[in-house]
């Protein structure tokens, strides 16, 4: 019967090949979308990524994104080491820069500067060069995605850095942030230097809490002592994230993009599914004429569509793996991020758009006389 059923479907080359495109476009909608948003989402946390070694990071309290920083004073910083519980304490600065490059253009850079003797914070691998060079005055280390934003910088070369001269000493990987800026590190010293700032000039305080001690502990004393907000890396993380998704239109419209491969995956299931059973009719009554119950029937139809169904999901799972493999290359605008849990939130979706879909032809299946095959 089921062997029947498929090829009762098969048959009608045209609304087969229908059915599958549109199962495959509305798949793909799906999980490409969902995928670039939770690769924004973790974008946006680069930063973040980028510095494993403190336990803390301490910042204003009122912060609400990783890159939208209210800097805080060096007494704030002798403050926070002066608290039970702290291991050490550095300064990490992280600012917008202007780069003048030698044919005269000028592109936005982010400039992130670190503790010249302990390197707290520094880039996780570095490609060329070493972070010893960077001590020397007036170094920094360029991303290697950045490069090409840089003129296609080399070692040795020089260029503007807020109208101050800035020598290439090495290049390195790290994960980008939300926005795409080119990324240069330096010293802290140095990015004091680059960047004319007041009284408050740390955009951070990394933090190590001492051995033993409980981080939260250390925590909740240096938001007492010093009225400033000392947060591990996953309270940073949901804060970025949370203003991500609040203070930003980009969880709404990605949101609507899933919500109309949906739809699509709905109305064309439902209108040329539809169709199909209607030209199909006298196939099912004689199958009731011939003893079939109506479940046996609904058996057959959701066969048909699950079938259809399938092979659109794979197809379209299949699209959307190749475009996150080939999106997650170093320096890539977008890095989609294709999790199984999304791949299962995917499947249940289209699985529910499929079941809705096949109610029309269901219900006329089920409502059919088995004595229209003799009109």
């Amino acid at each position: 019967m089921f062997r029947l059923a498929l090829r009762m479907l098969t048959r009608d080359t045209g609304k087969f090949v229908a059915l599958v495109v549109g199962l495959t476009f509305a798949t793909l909608l799906i999980c490409q979308q969902g995928a670039i948003f939770l690769g924004l989402l973790i974008r946006s946390t680069g930063a973040l990524q980028n510095v494993a070694t403190p336990d803390l990071w301490v910042t204003d309290p009122h912060l609400r994104f990783i890159e939208e920083v209210r800097p805080i004073s060096d007494r704030d910083l002798e403050r926070v080491r002066a608290v039970p519980g702290v291991a050490w304490a550095e300064p990490f600065f992280s600012s917008r820069a202007t780069v003048e490059l030698p044919d005269g253009a000028y592109k936005t850079a982010q400039m992130i500067g670190v503790d010249r003797s302990t390197m707290v914070g520094a880039p996780p691998e570095v490609t060329a060069g070493s972070l010893d060079d960077l001590r020397a005055p007036d170094a920094v280390m360029v991303d290697e995605s950045s490069r090409d934003k840089l003129a296609n910088c080399q070692i040795g070369d020089t260029f503007r850095l807020n109208d101050k001269r800035a020598v290439v000493v090495g290049f390195c990987r790290i994960k980008l942030g939300f926005e795409s800026n080119a990324v240069v590190y330096t010293t802290y010293d140095n990015a004091l230097r680059f960047t004319p700032v007041g009284r408050e000039r740390i955009s951070f305080a990394l933090v190590a809490v001492q051995e033993g001690r409980d981080i939260g502990e250390v925590a909740r004393e240096i938001n007492a002592r010093t009225g400033l907000a000392a947060l591990t890396r996953e309270e940073m993380t949901w804060r970025t994230v949370n203003f991500i998704l609040k203070e930003t239109g980009i969880g709404i419209n990605f949101g609507i993009t899933v919500l109309l491969g949906f739809v699509v995956g709905l109305a064309v299931t439902a209108a040329i599914f539809y169709q199909f059973t209607l030209e199909n009719l006298r196939h099912f009554a004689v199958f009731k004429a011939l003893g079939a119950g109506n479940f046996t029937l609904v058996l057959m139809v959701m066969a048909q569509a699950l079938t259809v169904g399938a092979i659109g999901f794979g197809i379209g799972v299949g699209a959307t793996g190749i475009f996150t493999i080939m999106g997650r290359e170093p320096g890539a605008e977008l890095s989609p991020f294709f999790p199984w849990q999304l791949l299962l939130i995917c499947f249940i979706g289209m699985f529910i758009c499929i079941c809705a879909g096949s109610l029309l032809s269901i219900r006329r299946v089920v409502a059919l006389e088995p004595g229209v095959v003799f009109k």
